[in-house]
C-alpha cells in the first residue's frame, strides 16, 4: 500500500519550490543509480514544461512529503499513433525511497493511464554491464515486484569524442564513400531543406518498424508526416536545442536514402544524444550508416569542439548498427531494459 502521508501533485510550470526540487530529484537518482550518464540539465526541463510536440500528451507529477519533493512520475501519451500506450518515467529520490513513494506514484500513474484510454504502460530500467560502470538496479526490482516485464533491451552506449582518433575515421570516411557511388550528402542545422523534409518523414516513420524489437514489446508504427517534423523541428528551437542532421539522397531518383541526426540540449556542454539514424533497405549495402554517422559527428566538432559525449541506443542484436557505432567511437556503458505492463 502506498504512504498516506505523500502528496502527489500535478508540477505546475509557475511553482518555482516545485520545479527545483523535480529537477534536484533528478539530479540525486541520476548522480547515484547510473554513472556516466548525462545529468540533469535543468533549463531543459523547464522549457520541457512548457513546450513539446503536438503529436504527444506529456503529464507529470511530483511526489511531495513533509513538504519536500521526493520523487516524481511522467507520463507521454501518443496523439497520432500508438494510442493504445503510455510511457512512464517514475523516479524517487535515493534518500527517500522504501517508503511507499514509488508505489504512490506508480498508482497514480497507472490510474490515469486508465483514465485516458491505455491499457499498456512502457518504462526503462538500468543493468549493468561487465567492465562498464556499476548501475543500480533498484528500478530492475521495483517493475518486476510490481507486474512489469522485460520485452526488449538496448545497450547505451557512449562517445568519448576526445578519445577518437581522427585519421583512422578520415580513412573510414573516404573508404565509405568508395561504396556510395550516385548518393550525395545533404546537411542542416534545426531545419531540414524543403526538397527533403518529406523524406525525412519517411525516414523518421521507418525508425517505428526498422530497428529489432522484442516480439512482447508492443510498440506499433509511428505516422509521421511533414508537419510533423516542422512541428518537432519547432519544438526543438523554442526549447535552444540545436539539431544538427545529415542526410543520404539518391541522385538519380532523388529518393532520400538515410538520416541521422544529434541534439544538443540547452545547458550542458558537456553530453548530447544521438537520435535518430536509419537506411532505407532498398538502398542497404553502401555503407551509408558510416557516412551518415562521421559526417553528422564531425559537424558536432565543429558547432560545438568543447562538447566530449555523445550517448547512443540500440537493440542488443542490431549488430550490423552496433558495428558501425563502435567502428566511430562508441563503447558500452550500461543496459537498459524496456519493461511493459498490460492494464
Amino acid at each position: 500500500m502506498s504512504n498516506p502521508d505523500i502528496e502527489i501533485v500535478p508540477i505546475d510550470p509557475l511553482d518555482r519550490d516545485l520545479v527545483d526540487g523535480w529537477i534536484e530529484v533528478e539530479r540525486a537518482v541520476y548522480e547515484h543509480d547510473n554513472p556516466g550518464t548525462p545529468q540533469s540539465r535543468p533549463a531543459l526541463q523547464r522549457l520541457r514544461l512548457l513546450l513539446y510536440p503536438a503529436a504527444i500528451r506529456p503529464e507529470r507529477y511530483a511526489a511531495v512529503s513533509g513538504g519536500t519533493v521526493v520523487g516524481y512520475v511522467e507520463l507521454v501519451t501518443f496523439l497520432t499513433d500508438n494510442q493504445h500506450l503510455a510511457a512512464l518515467e517514475l523516479l524517487v529520490h535515493p534518500d527517500h525511497r522504501r517508503r511507499g513513494v514509488g508505489t504512490a506514484l506508480l498508482e497514480h500513474a497507472e490510474r490515469r493511464a486508465a483514465e485516458l484510454g491505455r491499457d499498456t504502460l512502457l518504462s526503462a530500467v538500468t543493468d549493468s554491464l561487465d567492465g562498464a560502470p556499476k548501475q543500480d538496479h533498484a528500478g530492475q526490482h521495483f517493475a518486476a515486484a510490481r507486474g512489469y516485464k522485460t520485452v526488449d533491451q538496448e545497450i547505451h552506449r557512449r562517445n568519448d569524442l576526445f578519445a577518437v582518433d581522427d585519421d583512422e575515421l578520415a580513412k573510414l570516411y573516404v573508404s565509405a564513400w568508395e561504396h556510395a557511388a550516385g548518393y550525395e550528402l545533404v546537411q542542416w542545422i534545426n531545419h531540414a531543406p524543403d526538397d527533403v523534409v518529406e523524406g525525412v518523414a519517411a525516414m523518421r516513420q521507418r525508425m517505428s518498424t526498422d530497428p529489432p524489437m522484442g516480439e512482447e514489446l508492443d510498440m506499433r508504427p509511428s505516422v509521421y508526416d511533414a508537419e510533423r517534423v516542422r512541428d518537432e523541428e519547432r519544438t526543438f528551437t523554442a526549447r535552444g536545442q540545436l539539431q544538427l542532421a545529415a542526410a543520404v539522397r539518391h541522385v538519380e531518383s532523388g529518393e532520400i536514402a538515410g538520416l541521422t541526426d544529434i541534439l544538443v540540449f540547452p545547458g550542458d556542454e558537456e553530453h548530447a544524444g544521438q537520435n535518430d539514424t536509419t537506411v532505407d533497405p532498398a538502398h542497404r549495402g553502401h555503407r551509408l550508416g558510416t557516412i551518415l554517422k562521421i559526417a553528422n559527428q564531425r559537424a558536432l566538432r565543429q558547432y560545438r569542439p568543447k562538447l566530449r559525449y555523445v550517448h547512443t541506443w540500440n537493440a542488443e542484436s542490431n549488430d550490423h548498427m552496433i558495428a558501425i557505432n563502435e567502428a566511430v567511437g562508441y563503447r558500452a556503458l550500461c543496459r537498459d531494459l524496456d519493461v511493459q505492463k498490460k492494464l
